[in-house]
């Protein structure tokens, strides 16, 4: 059976030095983790806006990975003195990607500032600093596979099976590496469904399915599960959940 082909987004980063050239790349932990859960990965740098909807065509599912923080002004703010790393390009194409991913119906998995990502295309606004409302750590300086907190995850009839099977409970211990997000389920925009949330309230994780569906066609998760499915396999299911919906959605 062919591996849904999973089209990978990445970072640009600089050689330092006096060549300075620039390089895309991603953390191969996302890699490893598609490919386990029966994906075949591919890298998508980041070109311009119009280059996404042909990238879309030729892959069966997205998985958006994360990275420095989104222009504010796309969610209508102003820069917070601590938002950071932000990448006009990276986010002109992502943007992009996503929008040409839901119009043809193709699965996404968006971790971390995918999460972000994901959450302000659907017309969401983000907390730019979680330490000014919350006393949780959920920007962790402990290296990986630490744990930083739990989760709460409510009974999505759409996951119910898929987290059956990977023996995930009510209650999962997640990592923790970002300082933005959605700092409570009413700031979800309207057609988001909540899927977990921290103690503090801040939303860990959503789904998105298109109206007259019962399946999702967005996955977000707050947390970094490519960091810990090596330590705990039941940690492998959201890159299950979207090998599962590529290969469903190009039949």
């Amino acid at each position: 059976m062919r591996r849904p082909l999973i089209g990978v987004t990445v970072k640009n980063t600089r050689e330092t030095g006096s060549l300075g050239r620039a390089w895309s790349a991603t953390e191969t932990a996302y890699l490893r983790a598609l490919w386990q859960a029966g994906g075949l990965p591919v890298m998508i740098p980041n070109l311009p806006p119009q280059a996404a909807p042909e990238f879309i065509q030729r892959v069966d599912g997205v998985l958006l990975t994360g990275g420095g923080d989104i222009e504010p002004a796309r969610y209508g703010a102003s820069p917070h003195p601590e938002t950071d790393g932000v990448n006009l390009e990276r986010d002109a194409f992502e943007f992009a990607l996503v929008e040409a991913a839901r119009a043809s119906g193709r699965p996404i998995l968006g971790i971390c500032r995918g999460f972000q990502v994901l959450a302000v295309a659907w017309g969401g606004t983000l907390c730019q600093h979680l330490p000014e409302i919350t006393e949780l750590p959920h920007d962790s300086d402990q290296p990986p596979p630490a744990l930083a907190h739990p989760v709460r995850l409510y009974p999505i009839q759409a996951l119910a099976d898929l987290l059956q099977v990977h023996g995930v409970s009510e209650v999962l211990q997640v990592n923790s590496y970002h300082h933005q997000g959605i700092p409570r389920r009413d700031r979800l925009p309207p057609g988001l469904e909540i899927l977990a949330e921290a103690p503090d309230g801040v939303v860990e994780a959503f789904i998105w399915r298109p109206e007259g569906h019962s399946q999702p066609r967005v996955l977000a998760v707050q947390w970094h599960p490519e960091l810990l499915f090596e330590e705990d396999p039941r940690h492998l299911w959201p890159f299950r959940w979207l090998v599962e919906a590529a290969s469903a959605a190009t039949g």
